[in-house]
């Protein structure tokens, strides 16, 4: 159980994303495009233009704290600014999709682009399908500005070891998690010490907490709404099956989910579900999901 919990945190990812034709500060600004086929004999290399010369765009998703969020945004890119010369051009909005869809239909991506998996549209797992994103392996390896550490050092292990970091197999990063958001199984420790009950550590103490809470006429779980949920399940696997389960299920391997390590999955949540409130499901939507917390 206490295994469980240390790997019940979910990832917010950040997506480089390479412009394959857009974009207006092309390789010297960061990005990992290719330069442009060479259409003459000359072997002369182009000096690339000062910093100063170069504007890069950037898109990020406003979510969350959404009214924060731009502040911060341009908090970052100034500091990025202050350091390299380098100007930025920020796009932050919570509909980011629509905002930079029609410019990239016409060839002109942004430079770099925040946004997660998972997502409704779908904008990330199609840069990832047409292999239209940058390697961020060099970056694990860089140094922190202003600091010692590098920025694998502050990356908890084995985040970035899975399909969800490395989308082709191949040990190379192309997504990064950007924090950590601890989705675990929280308890009203106050009701327990009244109660006199145990905080359960495995699975099995789970389901008797779960008797004695029903026969006081109280229900062992519930949760906000769908996407807390998936958070869940992506431990639970792990947990259970290791990287390797993890791996295979979240790239549907051919015959994962016939695997004794599934079969225990669907078991511990079929039986979770069971000694959930009643109510929880018909409030786990974007109007009634407080209600549930």
């Amino acid at each position: 159980m206490k295994k469980f919990f240390s790997l019940l945190l979910t990832l917010a990812l950040v997506l480089s994303l390479a412009a394959c034709g857009g974009g207006n500060g092309g390789s010297d600004a960061g990005t990992t495009a290719p330069p442009p086929a060479d259409s003459g004999s000359s072997n002369e290399t182009e000096t690339p233009p000062p910093a100063e010369d170069v504007t890069i765009t950037v898109a990020a998703l406003a979510s969350g704290y959404e009214e924060a969020y731009p502040g911060m945004w341009q908090e970052v890119c100034d500091a990025f600014t202050a350091a390299t010369g380098i100007k930025v051009n920020l796009i932050c909005d919570k509909n980011l999709e629509d905002v930079i869809g029609p410019s990239m239909q016409g060839g002109d991506f942004p430079d770099v682009i925040h946004l997660a998996t998972g997502r409704e549209k779908g904008l990330t797992e199609q840069f990832i399908k047409d292999r239209n994103i940058a390697e961020l392996t060099d970056v694990l390896s860089m140094t922190i500005p202003g600091e010692s550490a590098k920025v694998s050092d502050k990356i908890v292990g084995g985040f970035t070891d899975t399909s969800v970091t490395n989308p082709y197999g191949d040990g190379v990063t192309y997504l990064a998690p950007m924090f950590y958001s601890p989705c675990g199984l929280f308890y009203n420790a106050g009701l327990f010490e009244e109660k006199g009950w145990t905080v359960p550590t495995t699975w099995d103490e789970m389901w008797e907490l779960a008797e004695k809470a029903q026969a006081e006429g109280s229900y062992l779980f519930t949760y906000p709404t769908t996407g807390y949920f998936d958070a869940f399940l992506y431990a639970l696997m792990y947990s259970v099956g290791g990287a390797d389960f993890f791996n295979k299920a979240t790239t549907y391997a051919e015959g994962i989910w016939d695997t004794p390590e599934a079969q225990q999955c669907f078991d511990i949540i079929a039986k979770l579900a069971s000694y959930t409130n009643p109510v929880t499901p018909a409030q786990a939507n974007d109007q009634d999901f407080t209600q549930n917390q």
